[in-house]
């Protein structure tokens, strides 16, 4: 009995522990050797990322700044000239009552394109094409070894798709780079792509040629995202109102092209996860209405179609019970809860923006044992 005590007082004090910030589980790591041991341990490095109390709300943005030359002309009417900038905001408070935003651009490890987060991980490919991983909770980056791909001369990168997650058949964590090609004497994109796994125990990568022609039709208006082992993207609209999705299994590394469920031919539509399944969220441009669709044994299933609603661009993700993020023709964003009717205005004049679910995470990145550096 003693002993079944002893378990009970255990699993507590783990269930207790997964919901604490990482920056006090960083702190609490050296109370004792047992707890250093579980904060690192990968069973529950995994357990706080799916703790709800977990999920926080990142936004990437962009607004009009003043131009920082003093050597720039004023306007007539005695103004600087503007330019966009991006920036990346946290919203701290996981209830979202409290919307006060803290800035994170002023802490990357470099400058570029971000891709992110998955499993707190964020993706920074800078101009020089060099890839950081950066763990924003623990301020721990990486820049990986230089990824070298030979192209005749009048092949050059187009655009990239990325994602980071846990290869379930290893339980190692890899980054996948999709790099679509132009040939620029006809100006077409190249028949063949290039696909670059890097994984994260190696600190290596391996690269190979693909000639799957739907690749070239994956989305640019969203992300990739992990589910299962697998990276899933949407593709573009075709005619047959059937959105296809393909995936990449971090296991076997072999992709696969899925049917997505019956949708309006005109709509805006996001591949989310939620609840752990994958989800198709959508705004019917001629009814003006949200469906939400999700992935069960292999089907697709709806949930609930709920509008109309006048002057709604396009939804962007669920958030927590069942509410989701939706972007105004205004670029305003809302929060959306289904079941009460009620909307969140976040208040945020941008240019353009996009919502990401973020979740603290213990994942180490440097390599090594490097939850024993201070």
């Amino acid at each position: 009995m003693a002993i079944e005590n002893e378990d009970s007082l255990e699993d507590m004090i783990i269930e207790i522990l997964t919901k604490l910030p990482v920056k006090s589980l960083l702190r609490l790591r050296w109370v004792c050797k047992s707890w250093f041991n579980l904060i690192k341990d990968p069973i529950f490095i995994n357990k706080h990322l799916k703790n709800d109390n977990n999920t926080r709300l990142i936004v990437i943005y962009a607004k009009e700044v003043e131009k920082g030359s003093d050597t720039e002309e004023e306007r007539a009417d005695g103004s600087k000239p503007v330019e966009p900038r991006d920036f990346l905001a946290l919203y701290p408070d996981e209830t979202l009552e409290n919307l006060s935003l803290r800035e994170l651009e002023s802490q990357q490890p470099a400058i570029g394109l971000i891709w992110g987060p998955y499993s707190g991980i964020m993706i920074i490919i800078g101009v020089t094409n060099l890839v950081t991983l950066w763990n924003i909770a623990t301020q721990e980056s990486r820049t990986l070894p230089k990824l070298g791909i030979i192209s005749q001369y009048y092949i050059r990168l187009f655009t990239t798709e990325a994602g980071f997650g846990l290869d379930l058949a290893t339980n190692d964590y890899k980054l996948v780079l999709i790099m679509k090609l132009l040939d620029e004497r006809q100006m077409l994109l190249y028949e063949f792509h290039h696909v670059a796994v890097y994984t994260l125990g190696t600190n290596s990568w391996r690269v190979f040629e693909c000639s799957k022609s739907f690749l070239n039709d994956i989305s640019s208006n969203n992300d990739s995202v992990y589910w299962g082992g697998a990276f899933y993207w949407l593709l573009e609209m075709k005619n047959d109102s059937h959105p296809g999705i393909i995936s990449f299994n971090l296991g076997d590394e072999e992709f696969q092209e899925i049917q997505g469920p019956p949708i309006p031919v005109a709509a805006e539509v996001t591949l989310d996860v939620y609840n752990d399944s994958l989800n198709i969220l959508l705004l019917d441009i001629n009814s003006h209405c949200f469906e939400a669709w999700v992935f069960k044994n292999g089907n697709w299933i709806k949930k609930f179609t709920v509008g109309p609603f006048i002057g709604f661009y396009k939804p962007l993700q669920f958030w927590k019970k069942g509410s989701f993020f939706v972007e105004l023709n205004t670029r305003q964003l809302l929060l959306y809860e289904p079941s009460t009717g009620e909307m969140k205005d976040f208040e945020l004049e941008c240019l353009w923006f996009s919502t990401h679910i973020y979740k603290e995470s213990l994942i180490t990145i440097k390599g090594g044992d490097s939850l024993m550096d201070e």
